[in-house]
């Protein structure tokens, strides 16, 4: 019996290239036993909408674009019963697509659809943000808003560059925020933070944290980085270049693996939550949902 795939894109991510794969890859999903339905969005919020509305009655979802198009499917996966999850398959077509680079999918369109076919499902923890759900990272401070204020015509003109060139024109508003974060294992940290970051991957905004920390996505635990103001751009740009290269006491820098934490800042942040604009608040309550949804990634060999 054949199976149903729903196949979910964001036309507009990246540079619109998956527009040009578009029947290589119906065709190959349809010569190894599915029958597909294409979806591109039409608009925010569109993905999800259509994750609720048509996954239940698939085998697999398979979504195209960047990591805010796969942060929609995972989050209207979750608010379908638990009986109706399917299997999600990633084809990154975005800009940074660190989800792809922290699970070793490829960032060939069709590449990563044979990962898609060939590939083993393995569930994964999601993070949960007050009432907003993550997939891999949530954070506030230096840099972090880079991802959403860079312009879409400038990612797909200039690329990952872009990003720099965003990064470069906020180093003269760079300042710390007073930051008290209470785990549930009743660690506390408090401190002036220059970049606070909670992580369920190796690769954010593109940069790769090497063996800085390890990272088990389905553990039941998220980790939470505290990088801490410096007076020199000199000193942040040393540490993070340390904490790039797996030197993990670096600078002062706070780690913490934990299943969930409050979260208090001296005044409303501006949050990053999966590279889009996650709101602006002063308190977050963070949780881990363990092995919440299923992945299709690459087969270990």
């Amino acid at each position: 019996m054949r199976k149903k795939l729903l196949f979910v894109f964001n036309p507009r991510s990246g540079k619109g290239r998956i527009k040009n794969s578009l029947f290589e890859l119906t065709d190959l999903f349809t010569g190894v036993g599915y029958d597909v339905t294409v979806h591109p969005t039409q608009d925010a919020e569109d993905c999800s909408k259509t994750v609720v509305r048509l996954a239940g009655e698939y085998d697999v979802l398979a979504v195209s674009g960047g990591d805010g198009t796969l942060n929609e499917a995972v989050s209207g996966m979750l608010e379908l019963p638990e009986e109706q999850r399917v299997p999600i398959g990633y084809i990154p077509s975005g800009t940074m697509n660190d989800f792809a680079n922290g699970n070793g999918i490829p960032k060939d369109i069709v590449s990563a659809a044979k990962t898609l076919i060939g590939g083993s499902i393995r569930k994964y923890d999601i993070g949960r943000f007050n009432d907003r759900k993550f997939i891999y990272v949530a954070g506030f401070g230096a840099f972090t808003d880079v991802s959403y204020i860079t312009p879409q015509t400038s990612k797909n003109f200039f690329g990952p560059a872009a990003y720099f060139v965003e990064g470069i024109k906020s180093l003269s508003k760079i300042e710390g925020t007073d930051v008290r974060i209470t785990t549930e294992e009743g660690r506390v940290i408090e401190e002036e933070a220059l970049i606070c970051l909670i992580m369920n991957s190796t690769s954010v905004a593109g940069l790769g944290f090497g063996e800085f920390y390890s990272v088990d996505t389905g553990d039941g635990l998220f980790e939470i980085m505290v990088i801490p103001k410096s007076s020199k751009l000199t000193d942040l740009a040393a540490v993070i270049s340390e904490i790039m290269n797996g030197e993990r006491d670096s600078g002062g820098v706070h780690v913490i693996s934990t299943k969930g934490a409050f979260i208090e800042t001296e005044k409303p942040v501006r949050w990053t939550i999966d590279g889009e604009f996650g709101g602006e608040t002063d308190r977050v309550s963070f949780g881990v949902l363990h092995d919440a949804v299923e992945f299709i990634v690459k087969k270990e060999e």
